[in-house]
């Protein structure tokens, strides 16, 4: 594991990125690597994927460069209106999907054939820049993602859950009703015909916790809060024909032990994705 700090013009500050480097990697050789890009939930950091999850050896035997940013602890993987609690206005999808990923490619190896995967506010991440920038990856997985932000009663959560953690979702997307064209725009609900194109692992609990998982709080209740708004996704996705969607339903919770085990499932998804030219069935 390597780990590399960077000063964003994107985000005008330093911040560090993880990177699960492949065998025989050495930077600036030239040679490039299938990069999967991990996206953290809210109120977390990069560090909870090698903390919670055994990516590293699933990573080191696929030989795969796997890229573990930052995003703030509520930066919701977008381009905010207004400063955050640190001061300034960060803009963390352009910082993503271009001062990164251009440094990666860069510096450190990372190829051309890139996935991205995501848990909760990550899982949105994942699937809303697969949207807004169609062909930049190959794939892309959700796990527990709110997959529809302006769905009845999401945007009161999701006011809420920002201002638990010190910021204001007016700094971030302004007032709902004022800027709706704002909160359309990065919706994955309302930007599903630019997902059609791109292969998509999207899953999502019951809120059942499984015998044997530790508690943690709030699980069940924030998991039966976003779980519609995955299933609303895949309805509509479905409507306009996607041709190569993968779904899990079935018991989870809002929780890292049903995180590794959807990701035990879309695993082979996402390495045929990085290391292949086809994925060749629709599953559910």
């Amino acid at each position: 594991m390597a780990e590399v700090d960077i000063r964003s013009d994107a985000l005008n500050r330093v911040v560090t990125v993880r990177l699960l480097t492949p065998r025989d990697w050495v930077p600036r050789s030239g040679r490039t690597w299938p990069t999967l890009y991990l996206l953290h939930g809210g109120d977390d950091g990069p560090e909870c994927w090698t903390e919670k999850t055994d990516i590293g050896v699933r990573a080191r035997a696929a030989d795969v460069l796997v890229v573990l940013p930052p995003a703030g602890r509520a930066g919701f993987y977008t381009d905010w209106l207004e400063p955050d609690s640190h001061g300034t206005t960060p803009a963390w999808e352009r910082f993503h999907t271009h001062e990164l990923r251009e440094l990666v490619e860069r510096e450190f190896g990372g190829g051309d054939r890139r996935a991205v995967a995501g848990v909760s506010m990550g899982g949105y991440g994942a699937v809303v820049y697969a949207a807004k920038h169609p062909g930049m990856f190959v794939a892309a997985a959700s796990y527990s993602g709110l997959l529809q932000t302006t769905r009845f009663g999401r945007a009161a959560v999701l006011r809420l859950w920002l201002r638990n953690v010190g910021e204001r979702v007016g700094n971030m997307w302004g007032p709902r009703w004022r800027n709706r064209r704002v909160w359309r725009a990065n919706d994955p609900y309302w930007l599903a015909d630019q997902l059609v194109s791109t292969p998509l692992y999207l899953a999502a609990g019951d809120g059942t916790r499984t015998p044997g998982d530790p508690p943690a709080d709030g699980e069940r209740m924030i998991e039966k809060l976003t779980t519609p708004t995955t299933r609303a996704l895949v309805r509509r996705l479905a409507d306009l024909g996607h041709p190569a969607m993968w779904t899990s339903f079935g018991p989870g919770t809002h929780a890292w032990p049903y995180w590794q085990r959807e990701l035990d499932r879309s695993w082979a998804f996402l390495r045929t994705a990085l290391t292949e030219r086809e994925i060749g069935f629709v599953g559910s």
